[in-house]
C-alpha cells in the first residue's frame, strides 16, 4: 500500500468517527449546550436526563472523534468544543437547535417555587439563586476545593 492510500484511509476513518459521533441524540444535545459555552461534566446528567456513567461514555466518544476538548480544574472536568472550525461546522448543521425547548433548571423539590414550560410541560425552578450560570457554579466549586 502506498503512502497516499494509507493517508486516505486514515482521513476517511477520522471522518467516519466524526459523523458517527453525531449519530446520537444525547451527544447532539450535549453539543448544543457546548455551542453556547463550556460546561463541567457533572452538569450534563441533569441537562440530558442521563446518569453520569452514560454521559461519560458519550463525552468520551465526542473527545475521541476530535469534536471536544477538556480541561481538568481540580476535581472538575470542563468540556468545550475543540476549535472554532468545528463550532462553525456544528452551527451550519443546525446542532444548536437540537436542545430541548425548555433548558431551564429542572425542579428537584429543593425549591418550592416552580413553573411549567407551556411547550414541553417540563417543570423548572424560577429562583435566581438556584439558576445561577454554570460558569459561576464551576468557579464556586473550584474555590471550595
Amino acid at each position: 500500500m502506498d503512502i497516499c492510500a494509507y493517508i486516505h484511509i486514515i482521513m476517511l476513518d477520522s471522518k467516519v468517527k466524526f459523523f458517527k459521533a453525531l449519530g446520537d441524540e444525547t451527544r447532539l444535545t450535549i453539543l448544543s449546550y457546548l455551542l453556547e459555552h463550556s460546561y463541567c461534566a457533572c452538569d450534563f446528567s441533569s441537562l440530558t436526563k442521563k446518569d453520569q456513567t452514560t454521559v461519560s461514555k458519550h463525552l468520551k466518544v465526542l473527545v475521541e472523534a476530535g469534536i471536544l476538548k477538556y480541561e481538568k480544574q481540580g476535581r472538575n472536568v470542563i468540556y468545550s468544543i475543540k476549535n472554532e472550525e468545528i463550532s462553525c461546522l456544528l452551527l451550519s448543521l443546525g446542532i444548536r437547535d437540537i436542545k430541548p425547548c425548555c433548558d431551564r433548571q429542572q425542579a428537584s423539590g429543593v425549591c418550592s417555587v416552580s413553573e411549567v414550560c407551556p411547550v414541553c410541560k417540563t417543570e423548572y425552578r424560577i429562583n435566581n439563586t438556584i439558576n445561577e450560570s454554570t460558569e459561576n457554579r464551576v468557579e464556586n466549586k473550584a474555590k471550595d476545593n
